[in-house]
């Protein structure tokens, strides 16, 4: 009953919070770190109805390890801050386009290596076409002011819905983007040549969840990271950064919860 309450309170306004505990901190196809972080996302926003939904989002991550470095520490590793705004498109019976248009700041503060103290910004488009069937999705990430690369990722989902509430969702996807991106998840060739745009690694994911109530559903995820390409296995297994993992098995736990 105070659900209830809650989310006819908050209507036309809505609020997303998805707490989770991962343990790899993967990002924008790179293992980041290999030991358990912390994950809160929060949205806020207003339901305009024909017109989508207006928001503004903050993610941020945390160590949960004792490893001490300037990059990866106790407390907020970064956090990321922005406007949001997303938009449903019915096509036909049981097929819709989603569609979600973010513009964020990605903020590192504390670093004793300055030249990890900064902030820099980024646009987001992503889109996926909803059906019963198979949900192809794709995310586009242009950053700028502070880095300067070109990100994506691509893939395909299938739910399975049983007994009701539960259910299980197998992925496929490949992340990429331009040689900057490359170089930032693979690291720089020693041979003079440059890295070419295109496809860095490719993950499978499957997912489980279970949907309590309207607004609370609990879930976890198995993911297995794999790095293509001879010359990118080569150069990251030779990379004396600690988190350069060739191929690594990963999961998490969370809950999300709307109001």
């Amino acid at each position: 009953m105070t659900g209830i309450i809650a989310a006819s309170l908050l209507t036309p306004f809505f609020l997303e919070v998805t707490p989770e505990v991962r343990s790899t901190y993967q990002s924008l196809g790179k293992i980041v770190e290999d030991r358990p972080m912390q994950v809160t996302s929060v949205r806020f926003g207003y339901d305009s109805g024909r017109f989508g939904r207006f928001g503004i989002r903050n993610w941020d991550v945390s160590s949960l390890t004792d490893r001490r470095h300037d990059a990866h520490r106790h407390a907020v590793y970064h956090a990321e801050f922005g406007p949001t705004w997303d938009f449903d498109f019915d096509v036909a019976d049981d097929w819709r386009l989603k569609t979600g248009l973010t513009r964020s700041w990605t903020i590192y503060r504390g670093f004793s290596n300055s030249k990890s103290d900064r902030t820099y910004h980024w646009w987001q488009l992503e889109q996926s076409l909803e059906n019963p069937y198979l949900v192809p999705f794709y995310r586009m990430r242009k950053c700028f002011r502070g880095n300067d690369y070109f990100y994506f990722k691509v893939g395909l989902r299938r739910k399975f819905t049983f007994c009701e509430d539960f259910s299980f969702t197998p992925s496929v996807f490949a992340e990429g983007g331009s040689s900057r991106n490359f170089e930032r998840v693979i690291g720089k060739r020693q041979d003079g040549r440059h890295w070419s745009d295109g496809v860095s690694s490719v993950s499978l994911r499957l997912e489980f969840s279970w949907r309590y109530s309207d607004m609370m559903t609990l879930f976890a995820y198995v993911e297995q990271y794999e790095i293509i390409g001879s010359d990118e296995r080569r150069i990251n297994g030779d990379s004396t950064y600690r988190c350069a993992h060739n191929d690594w098995t990963h999961g998490g736990v969370g809950v999300r919860l709307k109001f």
